[in-house]
């Protein structure tokens, strides 16, 4: 994964330098711990579904009802209506229209998400995946049995 910014940064400096140096003097570490929050997010259990646990917080119970009420019996779409991360909403991105720095965007938080899934609920069939809704766009949930 290579952005185009952070490519042109690097190569920039004299010598050449590296992604580590961009993230020391660009990200720093309150950045970083940022991004870790969002990459590998807290998983909790609800009522037999896995949700990420700072979005799951941002929704009130009238809107979760709602939500049930609208989707039915349909456990993974309700997990996508909360366990859902649109590049566009949630970064600062540059142009119209997704490009390659979008989708790497989006398939690092999908790999992340995955691999947090898998080592917190091991034995559960959690699926991430990188959809083409609003732009790049991850979600997680578990399919219907």
């Amino acid at each position: 994964m290579e952005d185009p910014t952070v490519a042109a940064w690097v190569n920039g400096l004299e010598p050449s330098g590296t992604v580590g140096l961009y993230v020391k003097y660009k990200v720093g570490v309150a950045g970083l711990v940022a991004v870790a929050d969002i990459a590998f997010p807290e998983l909790i259990e609800v009522d037999g579904l896995v949700f990420i646990k700072a979005r799951y917080s941002g929704f009130s119970q009238k809107t979760l009802d709602d939500w049930r009420e609208r989707l039915g019996d349909d456990r993974a779409a309700l997990s996508r209506v909360v366990n859902h991360f649109v590049v566009w909403d949630e970064l600062e991105v540059e142009g119209e229209g997704s490009d390659d720095s979008d989708n790497m965007a989006a398939e690092f938080i999908a790999e992340c998400w995955r691999a947090r899934a898998a080592a917190d609920f091991p034995d559960r069939n959690i699926v991430v995946e990188v959809v083409d809704q609003y732009g790049p766009t991850v979600v997680m949930y578990e399919p219907n049995a």
